[in-house]
């Protein structure tokens, strides 16, 4: 039993891992105003995994941005005189100035990774860089396998 107030760490540990494999694809809601004939792939909604496949295709990509995007201009309404980027009609080029993005990590892999980031000479961002590089143009796993892999994450180390 715990004093009151005590946060239980096995409980956390639980809720990490629950948010972390309940999260839903995002930005999975189908846009309106799209010619189904005329869809991408994953424009529509979101792709799904089957066995035997390659890595993720250009076509793809820019399905699955485009239906991002268009959730995105949907949930947000456009302020008067706001300039707001329209659905894109290609990918940006592989070398197009990098865009900030905000992610969430545990703080202490955090610490650690920065530690080892500094011992190798680099930075985290262009570690980070180098595994989104080598996850995007990687073949895909199937959902259970990432489940599994995410679940041991959190799983206690004997």
């Amino acid at each position: 039993m715990l004093p009151m107030g005590v946060p239980d760490a096995s409980a956390q540990t639980r809720a990490q891992r629950r948010r972390m494999l309940a999260a839903k694809a995002a930005m999975a809601n189908r846009p309106e105003g799209v010619d189904e004939s005329e869809a991408l792939p994953g424009e529509l909604e979101p792709l799904e995994w089957t066995p035997e496949r390659g890595p993720v295709t250009e076509r793809e990509t820019l399905g699955v941005l485009r239906r991002r995007r268009r959730n995105e201009l949907a949930q947000a309404p456009k302020r008067e005189g706001a300039k707001r980027a329209e659905v894109p009609t290609e990918l940006p080029d592989a070398d197009a100035r990098k865009v900030p993005v905000v992610n969430r990590f545990p703080p202490r892999y955090l610490a650690m990774a920065h530690a080892r980031a500094e011992m190798e000479g680099t930075n985290l961002t262009a570690i980070l860089e180098e595994m989104l590089v080598e996850y995007a143009t990687g073949t895909p796993a199937s959902p259970e396998t990432v489940g599994r892999r995410l679940r041991a994450l959190y799983a206690r180390k004997s």
